[in-house]
């Protein structure tokens, strides 16, 4: 796992810090390390699924829907950086991924629930396996953009309830 300090603007969208993103160019996943803000903004690369699960297990990533996101991703990388010639080879180590993913935080339903998500994904692809792959790359896509969406509904809706000059105190039990 890479340790990249500091924000650039690629990190940022319309001036927001992004939590969690796709390095494309590098296959890495990226991660604001949760255990350092709001003194430090540092990035977690994320190389390989064993270091997704590391920094998810060392709550790197904290929250269920970003867990879940971060699974969805550690998934997608397994199968990008995987060798396997067949789909039942890749499916195989698809398994032992979610398997080693599975076991970083047991109380987390989203990390579940992504990673049956991912898993039913590929069982369910019809192709080769380098098609696969890129279907993987997107259903973990598509869950961070479901994410988002969800998160700023929630905002939005919160907004109209919440008087100006009011003070919130969030709690995640």
């Amino acid at each position: 796992m890479h340790i990249a300090k500091g924000v650039t603007p690629k990190h940022m969208s319309g001036g927001e810090i992004r939590p969690i993103f796709w390095d494309a160019r590098r296959e890495e996943l990226v991660l604001l390390d949760q255990r350092l803000i709001p003194d430090k903004t540092v990035y977690v690369r994320c190389r390989n699924y064993r270091q997704v699960a590391y920094a998810i297990k060392n709550m790197a990533v904290r929250g269920a829907p970003a867990i879940g996101v971060a699974a969805a991703y550690g998934m997608a990388i397994a199968a990008l950086k995987s060798g396997a010639k067949s789909r039942q080879a890749l499916l195989k180590e698809l398994a032992h991924a979610k398997e080693i993913l599975s076991k970083t935080r047991p109380t987390a339903v989203n990390l579940f629930w992504a990673l049956e998500r991912m898993m039913m994904r590929a069982e369910g692809f019809e192709g080769g396996v380098d098609e696969l792959k890129e279907a993987l790359l997107e259903e973990a896509a598509k869950i961070l953009q479901e994410d988002i969406a969800v998160n700023r509904a929630i905002g939005r809706f919160g907004a109209e309830l919440i008087p100006d000059g009011a003070r919130v105190l969030t709690h995640c039990n």
